[in-house]
């Protein structure tokens, strides 16, 4: 296996074919010369000798694209390979992937050159398989071939890569008429290509051809009328031309009632983040039809982007008592958890920076019975010594939201900053037990198990003085129970091996605290002097070195370690 990877490294200069052949043995290639000896077996692409050879190569590139995935050769290789073993569909990726980056000049002259190789070789089988066509499109607006890009798309319209392709060829060459001119003749025969009428209709819309375009999108509302990209694109070409407002509902929204066309053109632009249109439009809704609650969600959203949060929650208020469908209910709570969202992270912003009062007044106007924005509330108000009120919202949020892993989360986090560890512990597992993956969850338990880990560290440091190491060692292994991940404790129970004279045992711990903690210097110093100890000169010397470079200039009053060190390190290099 090592000797095909170093075959593919030496032969990337001598093209696509070369790399992915030279990965197969020669009696794998005899084989594959006999297979492709006639065009019907090329069609037919059996799984033989040197197809499987094929699926080992391209894992073995694969791999190699793991550790490198900008020597874009090997990319070539891989759409070569890939429609050797029919993947078709995993090298017309590959092949989108390489004209984006030929988009952005990014593809040297020795990829292009393996591209056209392949292209060639491939050029003769295309009669026998539109897959191979759909390819070979891609390949040719690559390599800037565009009249061969085209013919081969043509010979492919059955084939169900061919509308992204089509896009992909126009879209990068900007020749929209020619591809309104292949939409139209592929449409004589697939009439039902709802897709392709829309491409159709945004290229006439690229070439001004608005009246044309208008054609086309009548006919498509009429069609597809739930989509609501049509009647935006409809209603911007219709925009000026002497309408009525009747007329103008019957082309964007046909055999549909005034109340529904209302309710869909206002939310439709609305979507569209056209809101002085949609204003117009859910105006007329709301003064028409005021029951229907579309009207208000569609006003909320426009004075959400106002900034006018207050009236948003207002019109929102409306909805509440007015919705009555399943529909209208959800874009009611869609609506009022967007309201709430951003106060909330604007809240949390503030509050990062320390600014409590500041975050309270946000939330002043979001939603009180949104869960986050209680949340956000207990928080600022803990800060700002509001203790009581902060546990009274927070026993709020969890009457209305139960068993809620945030909920848990945010009285563990308030009982951490108490320093009630043990109820915070209860809290935070709590909120896991609900939501294991709760990530503020999981790093305030490591937080905790830290906090309460570090009460042992005077008390093991006591006893290490007083040479008490039976003591220590058992604290040590005690608060390593609670807290595996803590430096300190590794480095100490390191220390206490060495002072019973236990060195070999000694440097499994100072080797974790280092890797827990690359700055704890004296970890350095200790597993030094285990190996000194081991009769181990050069990781004795490896060690008290990393010692000196990483203790501080003023050395923490650790100037005999330093002198001893730099004793031993002459001792040891001489």
């Amino acid at each position: 296996m090592k000797c095909k990877f170093l075959i593919i490294s030496l032969i990337l200069c001598t093209g696509t074919t070369a790399i992915s052949e030279s990965i197969i043995s020669q009696p794998v290639q005899k084989k594959r010369s006999a297979i492709q000896s006639t065009n019907a077996e090329f069609k037919e692409h059996k799984i033989d000798t040197a197809s499987n050879a094929y699926f080992e190569a391209i894992k073995e590139i694969e791999a190699k694209l793991s550790q490198t995935d900008d020597n874009y050769i090997y990319y070539v290789s891989l759409v070569d390979l890939y429609i050797k073993t029919s993947q078709f569909d995993k090298a017309y990726k590959e092949l989108t992937f390489l004209n984006n980056l030929a988009k952005a000049n990014k593809l040297n002259s020795q990829v292009l050159q393996s591209l056209s190789e392949l292209e060639a070789v491939l050029e003769k089988n295309v009669k026998y398989n539109s897959d191979i066509a759909i390819d070979l499109t891609i390949m040719n607006l690559i390599l800037q071939n565009y009249s061969k890009s085209q013919e081969y798309l043509t010979s492919a319209y059955n084939n169900n890569l061919f509308l992204p392709a089509f896009k992909e060829v126009f879209d990068t060459t900007g020749n929209y008429q020619s591809g309104v001119n292949l939409a139209e003749k592929v449409l004589k025969v697939n009439p039902l290509n709802k897709s392709l009428r829309k491409l159709k209709a945004e290229y006439l819309m690229q070439l001004n051809q608005k009246d044309n375009a208008i054609n086309e999108y009548t006919a498509l509302a009429v069609i597809m009328p739930d989509d609501l990209e049509i009647k935006y694109n409809l209603y911007n070409l219709l925009e000026g031309k002497p309408l009525s407002e009747k007329e103008l509902i019957a082309k964007i929204c046909p055999q549909m009632t005034e109340e529904k066309a209302y309710s869909v053109i206002s939310d439709m632009l609305s979507t569209n983040k056209n809101y002085s249109s949609a204003k117009v439009w859910a105006e007329k809704l709301i003064n028409k039809y005021p029951e229907n609650a579309n009207g208000y969600i569609v006003m909320s959203e426009i004075y959400k982007s106002e900034g006018n949060l207050k009236e948003c929650y207002d019109m929102l208020k409306m909805v509440r008592d007015k919705a009555d469908d399943k529909d209208t209910i959800s874009k009611y709570n869609v609506a009022l958890a967007k309201l709430s969202d951003e106060p909330v992270k604007q809240a949390d912003g503030l509050m990062n920076n320390g600014l409590y009062g500041q975050a309270l007044s946000v939330l002043e106007s979001a939603n009180k019975d949104d869960l986050y924005v209680m949340l956000s509330m207990a928080r600022a108000n803990y800060f700002l010594n509001n203790k009581q009120t902060a546990f009274e919202l927070l026993n709020k949020a969890m009457s209305l939201y139960p068993n809620n892993s945030d909920v848990f989360y945010y009285f563990a986090y308030i009982f951490y900053q108490e320093k009630d560890l043990t109820s915070a512990r209860n809290y935070v597992n709590k909120s896991l037990e609900v939501n294991k993956e709760n990530q503020f969850s999981l790093k305030l338990l490591d937080v905790i198990n830290k906090a309460e880990a570090d009460t042992y560290l005077n008390k093991i440091s006591s006893n290490i003085d007083a040479q008490d190491f039976t003591e220590a060692m058992k604290l040590t292994e005690e608060a390593l129970k609670i807290d595996k991940k803590n430096s300190a404790l590794y480095f100490y129970k390191g220390m206490i091996l060495i002072a019973q004279n236990n060195y070999a045992a000694a440097t499994a711990p100072l080797y974790k605290a280092i890797e827990l903690n690359k700055n704890n210097f004296e970890a350095y110093y200790y597993l030094g002097v285990a190996f000194d100890n081991l009769s181990e000169p050069q990781n004795a010397l490896e060690y008290y070195k990393e010692f000196i470079e990483r203790l501080p200039k003023d050395d923490f009053g650790e100037s005999e370690k330093r002198d001893y060190a730099n004793a031993r390190i002459k001792k040891l290099a001489g």
